[in-house]
């Protein structure tokens, strides 16, 4: 907080969301109060966020009097994010609080009974989700219509397993603060505010009038904001809406665990793994200001996995290529990965990839220290119908 006014702080940044009724539900720019709301339940614990919205403004090129540029025109509006976590399981069969994003990365809901694991899915029906974060009161963005184009999972040396994600959106709402005009006129509906105020909110703000909740659904003026019905007076403070976290988990170690490749244990000392969807945002169509729905393309799991060069692991290296005889064609072998994180039965994390063809690369020989093995691979399904180039299961004993 500052000494005189109150400062966004990282510290107290508190991060929401939740997975929408449906993709691409109605409302899909933030208008109304049909978009699915956040809540204090829906709090999940990050450690870095970040929201990223612009309008293109194209510069007008056509022939002037003068070699100043007198205007531009409104372009495009495009809208990304990302987020990591620590890996956080609660435990029995409760989904992590991070459950709506892995569900819109891999569209595979966490298990009703006690193997609660997500699988990919092969259809387009990947759910959306409703962002929101918060700081000290000072400001509120939101995103409604949130896909998952990335989720990576990686755990290196003695450093906590974590999960990262990040994708685009439909539409951005910032929040700031302000009044109500003291004198105009305010109904259940319409809220005049001091001159110059209506700028800190737009269509989509969830906002709080004296410990009363409120969602502007339109600007009727620069100063006059349309909300849902509610008891408003003049001479009131607005400020973001904001929630009593609910969370839950204890971070994953990063020293417990276990990998196998092909069954035979590795001591390894990284390993990463990313679910890429494909994603096309269709944001190319005339007279939309952005995106208006998506598609998903081709799915890619990829990953990488490092051990040092010991004598007894060169012949996990050799089987990348297999050459069984001078004159024969070399096979690809393929290997089952599991990934165990976590040593609290109950809570591990365990990352399944049941056929996986390791790729090429160089092994890195530093001046004096030891040699590394760097392992990638591309996981494959099983066949032409498998959703199951990776399994992702929670709270396991």
């Amino acid at each position: 907080m500052g000494a005189l006014t109150d400062h966004a702080l990282g510290r107290n940044l508190k991060f929401f969301v939740v997975k929408e009724d449906a993709a691409y539900p109605g409302g899909r720019y933030g208008e109304g109060t049909d978009q699915k709301a956040v809540a204090g339940a829906n709090a999940a614990k990050v450690l870095a966020t970040s929201f990223e919205f612009t309008v293109t403004r194209n510069d007008r090129m056509d022939s002037r009097t003068t070699r100043a540029l007198l205007e531009r025109i409104t372009g495009k509006q495009d809208i990304t994010w990302s987020c990591e976590s620590y890996l956080l399981p609660k435990g029995s069969t409760t989904a992590p609080d991070i459950d709506p994003l892995i569900e819109a990365a891999m569209g595979g809901a966490f298990g009703a009974s006690t193997s609660n694991t997500y699988k990919v899915s092969d259809t387009n029906a990947l759910p959306t989700v409703r962002m929101a974060r918060t700081a000290n009161g000072v400001f509120r963005e939101d995103l409604f219509g949130c896909y998952v184009e990335e989720m990576g999972i990686s755990a290196s040396g003695g450093d906590e397993p974590r999960i990262t994600f990040s994708g685009g959106a439909f539409n951005y709402a910032l929040t700031g603060t302000g009044k109500t005009h003291a004198s105009t006129s305010v109904t259940s509906t319409s809220i005049p505010l001091v001159t110059g105020d209506g700028v800190n909110f737009m269509v989509g703000s969830c906002i709080d009038i004296n410990t009363g909740s409120a969602v502007v659904t339109a600007k009727t003026a620069a100063d006059t904001l349309t909300v849902t019905s509610g008891t408003y007076t003049n001479n009131e403070t607005i400020t973001p809406e904001d929630y009593t976290e609910s969370v839950g988990g204890e971070p994953v170690t990063g020293i417990a665990g276990s990998l196998t490749l092909g069954g035979v244990a590795l001591p390894i000392t990284s390993f990463d793994v990313t679910v890429t969807n494909g994603i096309k945002p269709l944001a190319d169509e005339a007279f939309e200001k952005g995106t208006s729905d998506f598609v998903a393309g081709f799915r890619s799991v990829k990953g990488n996995i490092s051990v040092r060069a010991r004598k007894d692991f060169i012949k996990t290296l050799a089987q990348r290529y297999v050459q069984t005889a001078a004159t024969a064609d070399p096979t690809f072998s393929e290997v089952a990965i599991v990934v165990t994180m976590g040593g609290t039965a109950s809570k591990k994390v365990v990352v399944t990839i049941a056929k996986a063809e390791l790729d090429f690369a160089a092994i890195e020989v530093p001046e004096a220290e030891e040699a590394v093995l760097s392992l990638p691979f591309t996981a494959l399904g099983t066949d032409s119908n498998s959703t199951d180039e990776i399994t992702l299961a929670w709270n396991q004993s």
